[in-house]
């Protein structure tokens, strides 16, 4: 099934313009998938109970428009495919006259969160359905990011408890909100790709490295234990 709910953009998801952040539009995302799974009976408690999450691996996304505050908007996501560990999801924002605002594209990972290893995806999960047919208007890249050569580390800070998810581990949408920290001021992000590579957890430290503006129009942040290791990748565009 294709999913949907009709929201109204809150005070508490703007910024000094009225207009929704960037972390809001991400987690508007991030509800509308976890209201699909309650609808069709394999949501978070279900999951929960048996040691199961699904991850969200990697994350592209255009924003044609941010609403503003008080517009009436629809989030909409379905299932593109579902292959081993693998799914692939799709997202659309409009507003509720059908504007589009902005649409993203997924993978997921189901993972058995008691032995901490990626699982093949229980017959359970097909009851969301597939839905190949349902196209985003554009192409939004290649899942994959390369950084370039030269970034510069900035001042490493620690995962609090406000970071965690019921997962335990960083949210996806807070990594993004780390992210932004290191964009110009007046850098509006209309297009992003992410990946979510290693799960950080409470207590560690994390060092951010962030390039300068490159020639195709992007600024790109690793976000990376002290061993060098990612937890983030992200490639922002203005």
């Amino acid at each position: 099934m294709i999913y949907a709910y009709d929201s109204r953009v809150r005070y508490s998801e703007i910024d000094e313009n009225a207009q929704m952040t960037l972390f809001s539009l991400i987690n508007n995302l991030q509800d509308c998938c976890t209201f699909h799974g309650e609808e069709v009976g394999v949501g978070l408690r279900w999951n929960m109970e048996r040691g199961h999450a699904w991850i969200v691996a990697n994350l592209q996304m255009h924003v044609r428009q941010y609403p503003q505050f008080g517009d009436r908007i629809r989030v909409s996501t379905w299932a593109v495919g579902l292959r081993g560990m693998i799914a692939q999801r799709n997202f659309r924002v409009e507003l509720t006259d059908g504007t589009l605002l902005a649409e993203a594209a997924t993978e997921w990972v189901f993972m058995d969160m008691v032995n901490k290893r990626p699982i093949r995806i229980p017959e359970e999960q097909g009851v969301y359905g597939l839905h190949p047919e349902e196209t985003l208007s554009q192409s939004l890249g290649k899942r994959k990011i390369r950084l370039p050569e030269a970034m510069e580390e900035n001042k490493p800070y620690q995962i609090h408890e406000y970071h965690l998810d019921t997962n335990r581990h960083v949210n996806n949408a807070q990594y993004v909100r780390m992210a932004l920290r290191y964009l110009p001021q007046d850098f509006e992000v209309h297009h992003m790709r992410v990946e979510f590579k290693k799960q950080a957890l409470l207590g560690d430290d994390v060092v951010p490295l962030v390039s300068s503006l490159q020639e195709n129009g992007a600024i790109y942040v690793k976000l990376a234990d002290k061993a060098g290791d990612s937890f983030f990748l992200g490639e922002f565009l203005s």
